[in-house]
């Protein structure tokens, strides 16, 4: 028994102790990105500013990241299919993410707990999530059919 608990100490400390890879939305029209943004930014031009993915960045973001950007024009052009693959999911997930909590707050709704504004607001929320997220889609696929 107290060898059990030892290895599954030891394996939950070995998975917790590396770092997360994550996907990263950059901004190259914000004047303060980060510095990790400044390489891939440099190739966008000014009038219609894309944001860039970088599918391979350690770190955890709480916010769903999909609400932060319009992804109308993003190019998926350069990444391996490993890293397309690894963005679709992602994608994915933040998608999965957002219908979860819009589930949760029309719970709430229906029984009364929030007011009809707080739910507005989490409908608009999981709305532009999912166009972004289908965004993130078309870019998916018009970068496979390149590849």
């Amino acid at each position: 028994m107290k060898r059990a608990i030892l290895v599954a100490g030891a394996l939950a400390a070995a998975v917790w102790s590396q770092p997360v890879q994550a996907v990263m939305i950059c901004d190259c029209c914000a004047k303060d990105r980060p510095e990790l943004c400044t390489g891939p930014c440099k190739e966008v031009t000014q009038p219609i500013c894309t944001p860039v993915i970088l599918p391979n960045v350690r770190g955890w973001e709480k916010s769903n990241p999909l609400l932060r950007y319009d992804l109308k024009y993003l190019e998926l052009k350069g990444l391996t299919p490993r890293q397309l693959e690894k963005v679709r999911r992602w994608a994915e997930k933040q998608r999965r993410r957002a219908e979860r909590e819009f589930r949760r707050m029309r719970a709430r709704a229906i029984r009364g707990r929030i007011s009809k504004e707080a739910f507005r607001k989490a409908e608009e929320r999981r709305d532009k999530v999912i166009v972004n997220y289908q965004h993130i889609i078309r870019a998916y696929r018009t970068a496979r059919r390149q590849d």
